[in-house]
């Protein structure tokens, strides 16, 4: 079996990776030397976003009735690694996520306000779902929305809500049933307008990366922003996180760096003469992380072939989770001892090699262990979803 892309496809990675040096301007490079800009949110960033869907890019698989083209999953897969790979802050989990779950369950209005403002690059969606009390066990939320003649009014506080201090909306679960023997059938999912009187974010410092707390009091939204049935929110929320657990972990972001550390290697003295990538452990080092890159390829590549052939199956969907998040760990730890000192410097720190990228990507690594749902749940979801053994009490 000979697994690689089409012509075609390798036409469009091609077309996508020069097309994206155009967006990484000297502009929005110079902006991102913001922490807090560095995940987007700036004016650069949103002068690009817009770009891109002006020049047709987002949305390539959606349908045709929605501006997509029809693409197939790879090709989007495709699309979204080179994107990602070129450092742009791409808002994957709004495009590739949220909005085609929108797109499907939510009212015509709604439908053109958000999906629609995606579609063009004028919309971002953070995703409000863990609690201060409810993250692994996500149907314990007490975040409650109460209806009011045509308005639902809610109230409660969402933790790691990761784009929150620039998202146009919050894709949020809520209860809608306090009936505590419903717990997975008492949620309904909202989209709130961050401009709502009633809603405020606050930062969060997580190994140096920005995430958020949220807050809603007396946030009153009209109905049109809920999305599905009332109380059928469980369903909307798994098939959401199914492709965000796949979303998170394309290979080209860490397969750049790679290539990087082994140029740096090439071109670098080591102590004991002759060259740093000439030592056999340095070579070891990166032949390793070269072949979990291709397996995580091919992972990928397999995972984004079946959704073309049907809904993602939640127990794959975890195994790339659960493999990409602990494998970009490893990753970051073999190219740091190929690096050294020399890759551990901070990036506002004088002699920073690969301006601090090894240092910031290993220092927040960890954080995707546990982000869209903890690598231990997931593991329960592969046996028992995947391998069928008896559910975990």
């Amino acid at each position: 079996m000979n697994i690689e892309l089409t012509a075609a496809q390798k036409a469009l990675q091609t077309e996508v990776r020069e097309y994206m040096k155009t967006v990484m301007t000297p502009e929005l490079l110079e902006e991102m030397k913001d922490d807090d800009l560095k995940e987007g949110g700036g004016p650069e960033f949103r002068k690009q976003y817009a770009r891109m869907g002006a020049d047709g890019w987002i949305g390539l698989s959606w349908p045709k009735d929605l501006g997509g083209k029809e693409l197939s999953h790879i090709e989007q897969y495709v699309f979204t690694d080179e994107v990602i790979r070129s450092g742009f802050a791409y808002p994957f989990l709004t495009t590739e996520a949220v909005a085609p779950v929108l797109a499907k369950n939510a009212n015509d209005d709604v439908r053109e306000e958000v999906v629609g403002g995606v579609k063009r690059g004028e919309v971002t969606i953070a995703i409000g779902y863990s609690e201060p009390n409810a993250g692994t066990d996500l149907a314990s939320l007490r975040t409650k929305a109460e209806r009011d003649g045509d308005d639902w009014v809610i109230n409660g506080q969402k933790m790691w809500t990761s784009l929150a201090n620039y998202a146009d909306y919050v894709w949020l679960a809520a209860r809608t049933d306090p009936d505590p023997d419903k717990k997975h059938k008492g949620l309904t999912m909202f989209l709130v307008p961050t401009d709502t009187p009633g809603y405020s974010c606050t930062p969060v410092r997580t190994l140096g990366a920005r995430t958020n707390a949220t807050y809603y009091e007396d946030v009153r939204i009209p109905d049109k922003y809920r999305v599905g049935e009332i109380n059928g929110g469980w369903k909307l929320i798994t098939s959401q996180l199914n492709v965000e657990r796949l979303s998170l972990f394309t290979h080209g972001q860490v397969h750049s760096l790679y290539e990087s550390v082994a140029e740096w290697a090439a071109e670098t003295k080591a102590p004991s003469g002759g060259k740093v990538i000439e030592q056999p452990w340095v070579q070891h080092n990166l032949a390793r992380v070269k072949v979990g890159l291709e397996a995580l390829k091919i992972m990928c590549w397999n995972q984004a072939w079946m959704m073309d052939q049907g809904p993602l199956d939640m127990a794959k969907a975890s195994t790339a989770k659960v493999y990409g998040s602990e494998f970009f760990v490893e990753l970051y730890r073999l190219l740091l001892e190929c690096m050294g000192g020399a890759g551990s410097i901070a990036a506002h720190s004088p002699g920073a090699i690969l301006q601090g990228k090894l240092e910031f990507r290993w220092r927040v690594g960890s954080i995707l262990t546990f982000g869209g749902g903890t690598n231990e749940v997931q593991r329960d979801i592969i046996a028992m979803a995947g391998l069928w053994m008896p559910r975990t009490r």
